[in-house]
């Protein structure tokens, strides 16, 4: 073999490995970049994959409360690879858009799960608000919510010991035991919020879980809820004929459950003490 032939075969593998790297940068950004009237970025936290990062333009953090979201198994019709999945669920699911839709003033984390039951989940929620502080150079505000599709809610079970997690909001993932946790969890405090989802892959279990928990219900998954059933302390969204994969995919579901969340009150006005005149 000539020696032109191995240089234009060394050329030809570098052009490719810079095409490789380019596109993981695009689907991971290391750098802030303007997405849906917010900002994303993201990092690697190793072993446990990438996570990424969005906050809304309006974002306060003295208002703000942190949304954990985790994306269910790989079904195999999203277009997406195994590796990094999450990266493509983000762009696949239009993830950014759908939480500015919910006019929800939060950070936003996306995390790597498990794409099947041979996996295991990855996360526990003290390790990961550690790495965004550390790696994603932004303090999460308090308090966090976690909001999990399908498989995903097996994540989601490992937080559940966490006194920061407040609301938890399953998507049609009313799987194995995670009902009997998550009633175990929301009954251990009142202060605790559930909103519950079932489409056509959990109809029945979430049912029964919204009905042993006493939930308020909403067969018409609603365009908006009145301020009653934002207040509701347990919610369950129940329609059969609602597609597994539109509860996340059709763009309405998570800014719907997302409006239920609630911000923390504004800080109060801190008084000047008062000054004596002198005479």
């Amino acid at each position: 073999m000539s020696k032109k032939r191995v240089f234009a075969g060394l050329a030809a593998l570098v052009v490719l490995l810079m095409c490789a790297a380019s596109a993981a940068a695009e689907g991971c950004p290391s750098k802030t970049v303007a997405e849906e009237g917010g900002t994303h970025w993201c990092y690697s936290a190793g072993k446990l994959g990438h996570v990424h990062l969005w906050k809304p333009g309006r974002y306060d953090r003295e208002r703000a409360v942190t949304v954990v979201y985790v994306h269910g198994y790989n079904l195999g019709d999203d277009g997406c690879a195994n590796a990094d999945y999450v990266d493509c669920a983000w762009e696949k699911h239009h993830l950014a858009k759908q939480f500015e839709a919910s006019g929800l003033d939060a950070l936003f984390v996306a995390i790597e799960a498990p794409i099947g039951d041979a996996q295991r989940a990855k996360w526990k929620l003290d390790a990961l608000l550690e790495t965004v502080r550390r790696k994603g150079g932004i303090r999460p505000p308090l308090p966090v919510v976690a909001m999990g599709h399908s498989g995903g809610v097996f994540t989601i079970e490992r937080f559940l010991d966490d006194d920061r997690l407040k609301h938890v909001i399953m998507l049609d993932g009313g799987y194995k035991l995670t009902p009997k946790k998550v009633a175990a969890w929301y009954a251990h405090d009142r202060g605790r919020r559930l909103t519950l989802v079932g489409a056509e892959g959990t109809y029945w279990s979430s049912a029964a879980l919204g009905k042993k928990l006493g939930c308020d219900r909403d067969d018409d998954f609603s365009a908006s809820y009145t301020d009653d059933q934002k207040d509701d302390r347990c919610l369950a969204m129940i329609d059969k004929d609602v597609g597994h994969m539109d509860v996340v995919r059709a763009g309405k579901i998570i800014p719907l459950v997302l409006s239920r969340v609630r911000q923390p009150p504004p800080p109060k006005p801190r008084s000047r003490p008062h000054r004596r005149k002198r005479r």
